[in-house]
């Protein structure tokens, strides 16, 4: 390789560099924002921070070099083959891909959470009432009102009230915040995990819900068991107590992301996210009729033909 190549970079504010390195051929260089007068940006202490911690229990990427004052970081080349990438082109390897997922979800909710210092920076920052108002707003802002350009029904703040009061009271285990197959990379036979300088304190269900309900991959049922499977054992819940739970951080999870994919589309012009909506909606149809939950099934079917329509003018 010649010259330094920037790469795509996912939702958030960094940007990333494949140059050449002498040893291992290619290595990444991510540049973390600085702060500002405006907004401080803790980002890249935290991803360094948590990178130390998770490295012993979880693959996560190497770091090479760093250069705390410019937030640079030299880190391996993982390469660009994420999980949603090799699902893709090999999808008979789900279940086997799906297995080792599962086996991350129950690290994080395990032994990840019980060895997290109660003083730890990510323990102490949660899933709380006011982060989930935050995301909710947002919901309603980016998705609905910018990309839909309507209001959410009335019906639907209530539900979301419930729904976070009860989640408040569940917060207790570590939650990766962003586990899906985007942030997931196939790196030989292991899954390396990116993105989880925003983790905080959380449902057990809700990394299980970012997956299992992700808006890149459709899972057969088969792999939805095995995802499920390790979690369930390391909690020690029987089905329905699960389900439970993991229906209101479905609701939650995929009503934050409908506005990051909202944001994305109309304030970044970025396309590669539209796809991931009418996914999402079908997956909240699917909790709306397991709920036997009638307005949201409605809504979420109705969400869906104008989705469509808004796609189809660009």
């Amino acid at each position: 390789m010649s010259e330094p190549r920037p790469l795509v970079g996912d939702a958030g504010s960094r940007q990333y560099i494949r140059v050449a390195h002498a040893q291992l051929g290619t290595a990444m260089v991510v540049l973390h924002p600085l702060d500002t007068p405006e907004k401080t940006d803790d980002s890249y202490f935290e991803f360094r921070a948590l990178q130390a911690y998770l490295d012993p229990l979880l693959r996560v990427p190497t770091i090479l070099h760093a250069d705390d004052e410019d937030r640079c970081l030299l880190v391996e080349d993982l390469g660009d083959t994420t999980l949603e990438r090799r699902l893709v082109e090999h999808p008979e390897e789900e279940l086997a891909w799906a297995e080792r997922a599962g086996w991350l979800l129950a690290t994080l909710a395990g032994a990840l959470t019980l060895g997290a210092p109660g003083h730890a920076f990510f323990m102490q920052r949660a899933f709380d009432q006011a982060k989930f108002q935050f995301e909710w707003d947002y919901c309603r802002t980016n998705f609905f009102e910018d990309f839909l350009q309507k209001e959410p029904p009335r019906w639907l703040d209530r539900l979301m009230e419930e729904a976070h009061a009860s989640l408040e009271t569940r917060a207790h285990f570590f939650a990766h915040r962003d586990f899906h197959v985007r942030n997931l990379m196939v790196h030989g036979d292991r899954l390396v995990v990116l993105d989880f300088q925003d983790a905080r304190r959380g449902a057990a269900t809700y990394d299980l819900a970012s997956i299992l309900y992700d808006g890149y991959w459709d899972w057969s049922r088969e792999a939805g068991r095995a995802l499920i499977h390790p979690l369930q054992q390391e909690l020690g819940w029987n089905h329905e107590a699960l389900l439970e739970e993991l229906t209101l951080s479905a609701i939650q999870r995929n009503l934050k992301i409908l506005g990051t994919y909202g944001h994305q589309i109309v304030h970044k012009k970025k396309a590669l996210f539209a796809s991931a909506i009418p996914r999402t909606l079908r997956h909240l149809r699917e909790h709306f009729q397991r709920m036997n939950h009638q307005d949201g099934v409605l809504a979420s079917e109705h969400l869906l033909r104008l989705v469509e329509e808004r796609l189809l003018k660009g």
